[in-house]
């Protein structure tokens, strides 16, 4: 098995072949006393083969330049470094060949070195180990130590190795949006690769879009606040910020760590586009509301640029709860409701106004309406200034009941490091050490600070009865 350290030493030629034992596995040693009869003739020389131990561990580091590789046993945890030359031989688990560079941190391995100068021999995924290449749509439980991809789960080891960018780092750094690859034994997970991180977006004369919405290539959405820095995805996306049928769009790249600036006051602002969604909803007797208000679903929805809040509704169906983005002058919207096991009553589908308070979409942050439907787009500025007036007690009330749902008088206290920026979920909320009302739920905690490399932590919190303290490890300088 895997969790079994296997060390093997020979003895001269009284052992003529070594067994490997892995996942109830037996693999012969070839070639014994000819890689003894080498090392005796020659010890100056390293030939290739020449091995006295074996062992199945995770990648943990590997340093071109030294020439070295460092490595965990799967069992005991217990690391060291071998060095590697021109000699090493590398293969994947269908013993294809592979350079080092192809070898990936995190990986479960089979391991064959000599002792006496720690010189790497041989080294080859394992065939035996579990591998789950390029995951999203994970489910990452920290707080239980488990990782959920699709209907199976599986066990963090409490010693598993996660390396990101070839830097090595904590599982609660990684984020929910992160794609990863996982390698494991049976229902236990040993390393853990990032793929593709994520970095920061920070908007900047933000003005005129605040309490309207940013949305990062329909994977991050949310309310614009003051002072705001996003965690988003690694790679290339269409960024887009809209408020009241005002938008603004641009495409931007985003690197692993790295923050990016978006300047809101120098981009070209689209003002008061509408466009006609034709809806076709099934059951027919569906009823629909965009933006907490019914609409007539039997003729065109005309609609403002930008994202808005759908919620459809029909007895004894499931309710859909979601975003649309409207950015085309018109556009075709068919949804099928599923039929529920539990049928809704009749109070709750003639009112889907008033349930919208309770059922918004995941994403949905703080503050629900955020722009009108485009039938209504008479108002003069002094009703927009009502609505945002409106907009902006309704929020209040919301971070009040949520202070109010909060457990009791108890905090999240973030310790260290001191003097930093902290963000939750992208708000900010001042300079550490800093504290935030606790109430149960995840969260993505953000330090960050001027020449220093960003950070981000996905937090757990639990629901028991005291305050909650975090330290987090210094941040790192910027290279120049």
């Amino acid at each position: 098995m895997l969790d079994k350290k296997i060390t093997k030493t020979m003895y001269g030629v009284a052992l003529a072949v070594l067994m490997l034992t892995i996942g109830g596995c037996a693999m012969p040693v070839s070639s014994v006393s000819g890689t003894q009869q080498d090392t005796k003739e020659e010890p100056g020389i390293k030939t290739s083969g020449i091995y006295d131990s074996e062992d199945a561990a995770v990648v943990v580091k590997k340093d071109t330049e030294e020439g070295t590789i460092q490595f965990q046993n799967i069992a005991t945890a217990k690391r060291y470094t071998l060095n590697y030359d021109g000699t090493t031989q590398v293969f994947d688990k269908n013993d294809v060949a592979l350079s080092m560079q192809q070898l990936r941190e995190g990986s479960v391995v089979t391991v064959r070195f000599y002792k006496a100068d720690k010189s790497l021999s041989y080294v080859k995924e394992n065939a035996d180990a579990l591998s789950l290449p390029n995951l999203s749509g994970y489910e990452l439980d920290l707080k239980d130590g488990k990782i959920t991809v699709g209907a199976q789960t599986y066990l963090l080891s409490s010693n598993v190795v996660v390396v990101s960018d070839g830097r090595e780092t904590e599982p609660w750094e990684l984020n929910a949006m992160d794609v990863i690859s996982v390698w494991g034994y049976q229902d236990r997970i040993y390393g853990i690769h990032v793929e593709k991180g994520h970095g920061y977006l920070r908007l900047e004369n933000e003005d005129y879009f605040v309490n309207g919405w940013v949305d990062v290539g329909d994977k991050v959405i949310q309310k614009i606040e003051e002072d705001m820095l996003l965690v988003v995805p690694e790679g290339t996306y269409n960024a887009m910020v809209s408020h009241k049928g005002s938008s603004a769009m641009q495409e931007i790249s985003f690197a692993r760590n790295e923050e990016m600036v978006w300047d809101l006051g120098s981009v070209e602002i689209t003002v008061v586009q509408t466009g006609k969604i034709i809806f076709t909803l099934t059951p027919a007797t569906a009823r629909m509301a965009i933006d907490g208000r019914e609409v007539d679903t039997s003729k065109p929805v005309e609609l403002e640029y930008g994202l808005h809040s759908m919620r459809i509704v029909a007895e004894g169906y499931d309710t859909v709860a979601q975003y649309i983005k409207v950015a085309e002058p018109s556009a075709n919207i068919s949804v099928e409701l599923e039929k529920s096991s539990e049928p809704e009553s009749s109070e709750q589908t003639s009112e889907p106004d008033k349930e919208e308070e309770k059922d918004e979409p995941d994403e949905t942050p703080v503050g629900k309406k955020y722009a009108l439907n485009a039938s209504e787009d008479d108002d003069d500025e002094d009703d927009d200034r009502e609505d945002d007036e409106k907009e902006s007690e309704e929020s209040s009330r919301e971070d009040s009941s949520d202070v109010l749902s909060a457990t009791e008088k108890y905090k999240v206290y973030i310790d260290a490091p001191e003097g930093v920026e902290a963000y939750l979920d992208g708000s900010y909320i001042g300079i550490t050490p800093v504290n935030f009302p606790k109430k149960a739920g995840n969260y993505v905690i953000t330090l960050r600070k001027t020449g220093f490399q960003t950070r981000s932590y996905t937090l757990q919190i639990d629901s028991e009865k005291k305050d909650v303290n975090y330290s987090f490890t210094e941040l790192v300088e910027k290279d120049e």
